[in-house]
């Protein structure tokens, strides 16, 4: 199983997908992938396709086409359901065209490109990561959005078509048979007076379109940050979510290859009606397998028994919340504006911070340094010679300050004398 994607104008993509559904006989149901950004779309689809995800481009509404070999000789492509069993050749090579919106909801208008032309030929997954708080907020949204788009693409009468189609799948659903294909496996039930009524709550917010809910990063759910109450909670609002939309629910994991290959083959059987058998798993906590039409209240009821508050809103399950980047629209200035703004912030900077002036009060930065302990040394006083403080001088009495006056005045009049002596001869 391998994927193909195609980086082309939008007009020439449209055009070539459009002859392809008019040349191809061997074309599948349509493929739409929604969820918000960073839930592991990417990483599911790199995975699917064995390719590195940092290779492929990103873009608002990707398109890739999954190629398939058949091979009804596969045990578990078996599936025991009255519309199954698509009469295909083991050696024909199925496509599926899958489509990748972004995670902004403003790209749903993009979602007109995609949609085949009748509402039986799509397949909405719905993908959501585990650890994310709003996990049932951001599935419902993307369910809403799903649906605003059926509704303004299709006519009542296609929706109303594939709304029966819808509820005969989950009427004609049984337990899957653990058993090598046959061409007894798949019933007949083309007497519509036997089939069941729905229980109740089941599609009941199904406009008439197939819906997958694909939980992403299943492997966190074996950590100590999810309790068994914790789990239980969300397997619960999960299914009831599930069980309104008519929608199957896996647990997938990128990083431990977990229901890869079961998403796989699941998307073959509901994009070309083929046979399928794989069971219900819902004991193992990062492999839930719910398909469409297995749940009901009362199974889900079991599980509520011990859960008493299983309608409260979920607990986050992780400490720090990732951050939200908002997109915003950036307009262009003018050049002149621009350089006159600029002008006015550089010329405000200026003014108003000067260089900073270093006063003697400050210390050196490093007390330890060489140069510090040189001054330090200098201004200690030596050992070998006392400091005289300066009050030690004792003053002198009077007499002595008159006899010492008196002989300095006769040495200066003894060397006047002397001088003019030496001027008269």
């Amino acid at each position: 199983m391998q994927f193909f994607q195609f980086c082309i104008p939008r007009r020439t993509m449209k055009r070539e997908v459009l002859a392809s559904k008019k040349t191809n006989t061997n074309q599948g149901s349509t493929v739409i992938v929604l969820g918000d950004n960073r839930c592991g779309k990417s990483s599911l689809l790199a995975r699917l396709d064995k390719s590195d995800r940092s290779s492929k481009p990103k873009s608002l509404l990707g398109y890739r086409v999954l190629h398939v070999q058949n091979d009804a000789r596969d045990a578990s492509y078996a599936y025991q359901l009255g519309t199954a069993g698509a009469n295909l050749n083991p050696s024909e090579l199925l496509q599926i065209p899958v489509w990748s919106l972004d995670g902004n909801e403003s790209c749903a208008s993009l979602l007109k490109y995609a949609l085949p032309a009748t509402p039986s030929e799509v397949v909405f997954i719905l993908s959501a990561s585990i650890d994310n708080p709003n996990l049932i907020n951001s599935l419902k949204r993307w369910a809403n959005v799903c649906t605003e788009q059926a509704q303004k693409h299709f006519s009542k009468e296609d929706l109303k078509a594939g709304r029966n189609q819808q509820e005969r799948m989950w009427q004609e659903y049984v337990d899957p048979v653990q058993s090598h294909m046959s061409t007894s496996v798949v019933g007949s039930f083309a007497d519509e007076h036997s089939l069941l009524p729905l229980d109740q709550g089941t599609l009941i917010e199904n406009c008439g379109v197939t819906f997958m809910v694909v939980i992403t990063k299943s492997d966190l759910v074996l950590g100590k940050e999810f309790t068994d109450a914790q789990f239980a909670k969300i397997s619960i609002q999960l299914r009831k979510l599930c069980l309104s939309l008519g929608a199957t629910l896996i647990f997938t994991s990128t990083k431990e290859s977990k229901n890869i290959q079961l998403l796989q083959k699941y998307i073959v059987h509901r994009s070309f009606g083929t046979a399928f058998t794989s069971a219900a798993q819902v004991i193992e906590r990062d492999s839930i397998f719910v398909p469409a039409g297995w749940d009901g209240e009362k199974k889900i009821d079991i599980i509520r028994e011990s859960i008493p508050d299983a309608d409260a809103a979920l607990e986050p399950t992780r400490d720090k919340l990732r951050p939200v980047a908002k997109e915003q629209l950036i307009e262009a200035e003018e050049d002149q504006a621009f350089l006159k703004k600029l002008m006015d912030t550089l010329a405000t900077s200026t003014t108003s911070s000067g260089p900073k002036q270093r006063t003697m009060q400050e210390e050196p930065a490093d007390k330890d340094s060489p140069l510090a302990n040189f001054f330090s040394n200098l201004l200690k006083d030596k050992p070998n010679k006392p400091a005289v403080p300066a009050t030690s001088a004792q003053p002198m009495d009077s007499a002595a300050t008159q006899a010492q006056l008196d002989r300095l005045l006769k040495s200066a009049q003894s060397s006047k004398a002397q001088a003019s002596r030496d001027s008269d001869a």
